[in-house]
């Protein structure tokens, strides 16, 4: 019996032993000035990597044996060793912000945080200023965008040769709210990033051409994501002025950050609200109102689980002066800052409610589930022809929407399933349906004349996606995929005809990238995928010749290197291939399909660091494109951009002084398909001086600091004007921005 006990004493011992030297250490990474939490944070042991923190900022890594030195990195921090003597399931890791070092830059896709983003746009992000949500946009390298009514319309997007006009090949997500409206008032894939107040956005990741795999409707030439803040580590109240009557207000406050009043765990809630008004430079006051709140509550339900949910409204209401014809300003009938008709504008109201939940199910199995609602009113009131239809009351028309959407999203994230080491594997699933009711009127000053057509349309998408991420080997890194896309419209059509229409579509779509480390900073990629935008609804169902669901053909091959500890780039090659090339008609609610297309184009990107608190920048984007069904002599896709090149320089010092000197370079692009017609370059610089102290912040910005006279958006098509015979063809287009000055004040408590 004593030998029993002995021996049963001695086996029990070992498996302690053997349990302990696998032991696990759990914990939490968050950002020491902000308390959030910091995601893919790369942690090794003994210089033996160990992985990465979940999304939520967590980690559970393995330690044979004790004591251990822990190591944690990630772009945009100061890496922090500690040495750890024991198991434990509680470590919080702090890590202190740096101002960015491209020396800290890693190529290599092993340590890089998410394959597939653009790692050069997030360089960008961090080293320039953002005055407004839009300017998130301008750091991609190669994306234009052109603003047609002094800031109430969404803006029209260029990138890649791709003229997206207001979003139909360029998605836009924040908290993962699809922000696209598909069959819009004004047209498809309608993105208005107005309601976002810059001031909340947590991180920014961007993708060029269809190869994420988690993104389908728009993204063709691109895609933009946005986060939030989950909480806020200080309060701003913040007051901006500028020339033009210019004036924005933000104040951000905490509402909760104690113990949570439903468990143990902290909670912590927020609200931010911006309101600006604005004259701007136009002849006829443009008297720009904008209202935005935002709300978010961030409640970690136990250690494993977290939920966010979130509140948004916006209303906007503006006057315009329309695009202008060429024709009016060298006759001398207005000046470039005049309007042939000033009773153009609108407003919009819109309204979201999010809620997310996510969830470590286990050590390698993280799930998120997702509902959203979006609520949207829109009337615009517009004058593109003047007199060419109606001679006696003028050419307004106006559109209208009456919107509500409902989607639910969910992703299962797995490591090393199917015990394939150094594997990610994503499941994807979503459900979205639109109830819009939309319309188009004539109109006289903004007073109802006649309506020419009304519409119900419902739209419901649902997909499916598998996504995966292998390590072939120590240097070689697949990231593919596959992707289903279900979509049913349904067109009820209650003016003029009472009628009904309804179409369906699918589309797979299949995507991989290969990411080669050829040396340490030397990294080869290449990348092949489908991608698609849905039709306009009535489109899709009144023509039957055309998929609803044009599928485009995307090919990317690049490099992106470091050159010693100071020079990083990006050199890629590109080629997108259409089935459909559709340009709206706003003043008919249709699409005129030119047929198919392609783009060819080249990319470079070149960021240097020649002093640790000064960065030089540039940025050079080709893109030729052209309509594969149309005639040699007049293939080419109008309103395209070819050249276009955007850089500068940024200056940080210690003392609290940051300056940002940048160029963006827009060269001629044909406006009709012979190139008969060019649209005009422009190049304008902007000057950005922010001094900054731990209670206060004041900026001062200039933009168009040489007062270029430029022409923001640009068209061609016919109009009449009063007294003209006949309609005339001719360049119309909105003055950009001349030189405009605006101060800041921000205070911190």
């Amino acid at each position: 019996m004593q030998k029993l006990i002995l021996c049963s004493l001695w086996t029990l011992c070992f498996s302690l032993s053997i349990f302990a030297q696998n032991n696990t250490v759990q914990g939490k990474v968050t950002d020491q000035e902000t308390q959030l939490t910091i995601s893919q944070v790369r942690i090794t042991a003994n210089k033996v990597s160990k992985g990465t923190t979940s999304e939520t900022g967590n980690f559970s890594i393995r330690i044979e044996n004790f004591p251990v030195k822990l190591t944690f990195t990630s772009d945009g921090y100061l890496q922090k060793t500690i040495l750890l003597k024991k198991e434990t399931s509680n470590l919080n890791i702090t890590l202190e912000k740096e101002v960015i070092q491209l020396s800290e830059i890693v190529i290599n896709s092993k340590n890089q945080k998410k394959l597939g983003i653009q790692k050069v746009s997030k360089i960008s992000l961090q080293l320039r200023p953002i005055n407004s949500a839009h300017d998130f946009l301008k750091t991609v390298p190669g994306l234009f965008i052109a603003q047609h009514a002094g800031g109430g319309k969404a803006e029209q997007i260029f990138l890649r040769g791709f003229d997206n006009d207001h979003g139909t090949d360029f998605a836009v997500l924040v908290d993962d709210i699809g922000i696209n409206l598909s069959s819009h008032a004004h047209g498809q894939g309608y993105a208005d990033l107005h309601f976002l107040i810059p001031e909340t956005v947590q991180t920014a990741d961007y993708y060029k051409g269809p190869h994420e795999v988690s993104l389908g409707n728009f993204a063709v030439s691109g895609a933009a994501k946005f986060s939030s803040k989950n909480k806020l580590h200080r309060n701003v109240a913040k007051l901006e002025y500028g020339q033009y009557n210019f004036v924005r207000a933000l104040a951000m406050v905490s509402l909760l950050n104690e113990s949570s009043f439903l468990t143990n765990n902290n909670e912590n809630a927020y609200v931010a609200i911006e309101g600006t008004y604005n004259t701007s430079f136009f002849e006829s006051d443009q008297k720009l109102r904008r209202l935005n709140t935002f709300a978010k509550y961030t409640l970690p339900l136990s250690d494993a689980h977290e939920l966010k949910t979130s509140f948004s409204t916006f209303h906007s209401d503006w006057n315009a002066s329309g695009q202008i014809p060429l024709r009016a300003i060298k006759s001398g009938l207005i000046t470039r800052f005049g309007a042939i008709d000033d009773k153009e504008g609108g407003d919009t109201k819109r309204i979201h409610f999010n809620v997310q939940l996510s969830s470590r199910l286990s050590e390698n199995t993280q799930l998120t589930n997702q509902l959203y609602y979006v609520s949207n009113k829109y009337n615009l009131f517009s004058n593109f022809s003047f007199f060419q239809n109606d001679p006696v009351n003028g050419d307004m028309i106006h559109q209208y929407e009456n919107r509500n959407a409902y989607a639910y999203k969910g992703n299962l994230s797995i490591k090393n399933l199917l015990q394939i080491p150094n594997s990610t594997t994503s499941i994807g699933w979503s459900f979205e349906h639109n109830n819009n009711t939309i319309g188009l009127n004539n109109a006289i000053g903004r007073t109802f004349l006649k309506a020419i057509n009304k519409f119900d349309i419902e739209e419901t998408n649902i997909a499916l996606f598998l996504k995966e991420r292998i390590q072939i080997t120590p240097k070689l890194t697949a990231l593919g995929g596959l992707r289903a896309d279900y979509f049913n419209f349904n067109v009820n059509e209650l003016v003029p005809t009472p009628q009904q229409g309804n179409t369906t579509a699918f589309r797979v779509s299949p995507k991989v990238s290969l990411f080669y480390d050829a040396t340490n900073n030397i990294q080869l990629y290449a990348k092949a995928s489908v991608g698609f935008h849905s039709n306009y609804a009535n489109a899709a169902v009144k023509n039957s010749d055309v998929n609803p669901l044009p599928k485009a053909i995307g090919y990317d091959v690049g490099t992106e290197f470091k050159i010693g500890k100071k020079f990083v780039g990006n050199l890629a090659a590109f080629y997108l291939q259409s089935d459909a090339e559709f340009v709206f008609s706003p003043d008919g609610f249709e699409f005129e399909n030119k047929g198919r297309s392609k783009r060819i184009g080249s990319e470079a990107s070149f960021r240097y660091q020649p002093l640790p608190n000064f960065w030089l920048d540039t940025d050079l984007n080709y893109s030729f494109g052209t309509l594969l069904d149309a005639p040699k002599s007049e293939n080419k896709i109008p309103s395209a951009p070819r050249f276009t090149s955007t850089g500068g320089a940024t200056l940080r010092l210690q003392n609290g002084i940051n300056t940002s000197l940048r160029y963006r370079y827009l060269g001629e692009r044909p406006l009709i398909e012979d190139e008969s017609v060019l649209a005009q370059e422009y190049f304008i610089t902007d000057l950005v001086i922010n001094y900054t102290k731990p209670k206060y912040q004041i900026g001062l910005s200039i933009e168009n600091l040489f007062d270029t006279s430029w022409r923001e958006a640009v068209f061609y098509d016919s109009s009449q004007l009063q007294g003209e015979p006949q309609p005339v063809d001719d360049i119309h287009f909105t003055p950009g921005t001349p030189f405009s000055t605006k101060l800041s004040i921000t205070y911190f408590f």
